[in-house]
């Protein structure tokens, strides 16, 4: 999504995804479906706010699992076992299908000239990194942090790797805040354009999404019980007030509500279609 023409994505959704759901394979499927769909479009970030409704103890316990799945979903697989530990939270993500990005598509051995993802840490003598083969590589140059990293391998039978700049996606950044009003604000704050979902706004057209074609925006969703404006108002706030735009990305829906995962998916497709034509 932000390749073509540079748009850099956030979603907006509440955790209360998750509150609808007591079991905790379908709590997983909820957050494999936030994480596959917004990758399959280039989403930038995804931020998830605790609406009025949820405890504060109930949105502490979403965060957690959520963080836990986005680990594992967005650390190579050729990097899980040795980085993401064996939790109770994730006992049913074997029954999901894997994320596969693009990036996440290698050769099971390294090769020379590859990019990776690498796990990069501090050794003895510098930076040593992680790439999915029996033992670290040494790397050559300054990584800009320890973690995750981009890089490329140099030399296969040295074990010499390099980190890199190019732009890479990895997957969408994680964010969370403890209400509605604070996710408006980070919106408000770090987008161009901050447009609201809801089935009594306007039908979004070809040129409402053409006209954020390189900015920055922000997608905001409403809650499986509460629509946005509900939402809001539960926050002492105007939706209309605070956001730029109110679309309908499902017009003529047959059924009474659609659910939030629901939402995002079509309405990531019809901004992607929308981008790239005329």
């Amino acid at each position: 999504m932000n390749g073509v023409f540079n748009t850099f994505l956030r979603v907006v959704l509440p955790t209360s995804i998750l509150s609808v759901e007591h079991h905790l394979l379908l709590k997983s499927i909820r957050i494999h479906q936030v994480a596959r769909w917004t990758s399959i479009f280039g989403v930038s970030e995804v931020l998830f706010y605790r609406e009025p409704t949820t405890s504060m103890d109930e949105f502490g316990e979403h965060e957690l699992l959520i963080k836990d799945h986005w680990d594992y979903f967005f650390t190579p697989p050729y990097l899980r076992r040795k980085l993401v530990p064996i939790k109770p939270s994730l006992k049913y993500v074997g029954m999901l299908p894997p994320i596969r990005l693009e990036v996440f598509n290698v050769y099971k051995k390294p090769r020379e000239g590859e990019l990776r993802i690498g796990y990069v840490y501090r050794g003895r003598d510098g930076f040593l990194a992680l790439i999915g083969d029996k033992a670290p590589y040494v790397v050559e140059n300054n990584c800009p942090r320890e973690g995750l990293v981009v890089v490329r391998v140099k030399n296969v039978e040295r074990h010499l790797v390099e980190c890199v700049d190019t732009p890479i996606y990895t997957g969408p950044r994680l964010i969370f805040t403890s209400s509605f009003r604070e996710a408006l604000e980070e919106s408000r704050a770090s987008s161009d354009v901050v447009v609201a979902t809801d089935r009594n706004g306007k039908v979004v057209s070809v040129e409402d999404v053409v006209g954020i074609r390189g900015k920055r925006v922000s997608i905001l969703f409403g809650s499986p019980k509460y629509d946005l404006f509900e939402i809001a108002m539960r926050d002492g706030l105007e939706l209309r007030d605070h956001v730029d735009y109110v679309w309908n990305t499902v017009p003529g829906q047959r059924v009474v509500s659609i659910r939030t995962e629901e939402a995002l998916i079509i309405t990531l497709g019809v901004i992607n279609v929308f981008l790239r034509v005329m």
